[in-house]
């Protein structure tokens, strides 16, 4: 296959080293931190003021003088300390009251030295809290471009190679999300229709700029690139649909019932509502508003149970759910439902003859009677 003109200059990529990768580096030939069982000498010491200067950091100094006021009870001073930049920070003091912190017993020079030395870091705390530069938080924006950058870098150093190989396999192993393809098409669009125009003999500068390929490498040329934008696309399309639909976020029961009113209790049929988190996943719930001397059935129907949506009761089976008057004898049957069993409340329903509509919503007049699992 004939290799692209060089219009675009190869991008070399730095070799980056973690500092997970530096420490083990380090580690392999400065062994474990030290540990400490009798009085430090003069050679021990210096041996681990090395040891912290090469495995440890900034970061790590800081934490260790925290800790060590902390367990001093140098609140004050530790209060001051946080204010400190980190270009101040003592990293000897630090490697100092870390050994202290572990049990070694210091020379008293060490001592005197360490709080000398933090007296002075102290005058250098800012009088104001640290705050956190919100400009130097990447954005997903930012985090997206980079990634891109990245894969289309990939994709050139391949192209330069002159080694034929296929996009859709390479991004299928690499596990590259379908919103990137998107970007992956449009840099090489532009591409194929230059090379399209100079196959043509559109243009006399691509013409010019095109004349050391034959036609036959032109087109060969034309048919890679088109497969390449293909692939692009048909991954792109076939991992949209082989990508798991999002699984809805849970709903906890407090927003469920955020909005739903009820009446709690009725004075004058000594009567309350039983905890209505209990609606959630039940198989059957009665109600009665004690404004129109109503009684309402709501039976689930599925195993799901009923659920509640803002003010109104849903998922319960239209056939077997009914509200029903009580006419004149509301506070019999508000008895029977509260102390009656299955075979009981199976009977009431039939026994009441005049219908109303469902109240499937529950207002500041109904009373949540009774719930059954």
């Amino acid at each position: 296959m004939a290799r692209r003109p060089a219009l675009i200059a190869k991008r070399t990529k730095k070799t980056r080293v973690s500092r997970s990768e530096t420490y083990l580096v380090n580690l392999k030939y400065m062994g474990d931190e030290p540990v400490f069982v009798k009085p430090v000498e003069e050679g021990e010491y210096g041996r681990a003021l090395n040891w912290y200067n090469c495995m440890c950091d900034t970061k790590d100094a800081r934490e260790y003088i925290e800790t060590y006021l902390k367990e001093a009870n140098r609140t004050a001073e530790l209060k001051h300390f946080k204010r400190v930049p980190d270009a101040w920070v003592p990293t000897t003091v630090a490697w100092i009251c870390r050994m202290i912190s572990k049990g070694a017993k210091l020379p008293d020079s060490a001592k005197v030295f360490m709080n000398e030395r933090l007296k002075e870091t102290l005058k250098k705390a800012s009088k104001e809290e640290p705050k956190i530069d919100k400009g130097q938080v990447i954005s997903i924006q930012d985090r997206i471009r980079e990634r891109t950058h990245d894969i289309i870098g990939d994709i050139e150093e391949m192209i330069d190679s002159g080694e034929d190989f296929s996009l859709y396999e390479w991004l299928k192993s690499k596990e590259i999300p379908a919103a990137y393809c998107t970007a992956i098409v449009a840099k090489y669009t532009p591409w194929l229709s230059e090379l399209i125009e100079a196959y043509e003999c559109k243009d006399e500068q691509l013409k010019e700029g095109y004349k050391h390929f034959t036609k036959k490498q032109l087109r060969e040329r034309i048919e890679w690139f088109n497969k390449l934008i293909e692939d692009a696309e048909r991954y792109g399309n076939v991992t949209k649909k082989t990508r798991a639909p999002r699984k809805p976020r849970p709903v906890s029961v407090e927003k469920k019932l955020k909005n739903l009113k009820y009446q709690k209790e009725d004075n004058t049929f000594k009567i309350a509502s039983v905890n209505p988190e209990k609606i959630i996943g039940c198989q059957e719930l009665w109600t009665f508003n004690t404004k129109y001397k109503t009684l309402t059935v709501f039976r689930a129907i599925d195993r799901g149970g009923l659920q509640v949506k803002g003010t109104s009761i849903i998922n319960y089976d239209e056939k077997a759910s009914f509200t029903k008057r009580t006419g004149r004898k509301p506070e019999e049957y508000v008895k029977r439902v509260l102390d009656g069993g299955k075979i009981v409340l199976r009977k009431i329903m039939d026994e009441l003859k005049n219908d109303a509509p469902l109240a499937f919503r529950i207002n500041e007049n109904t009373i949540l009677l009774k719930i059954t699992a």
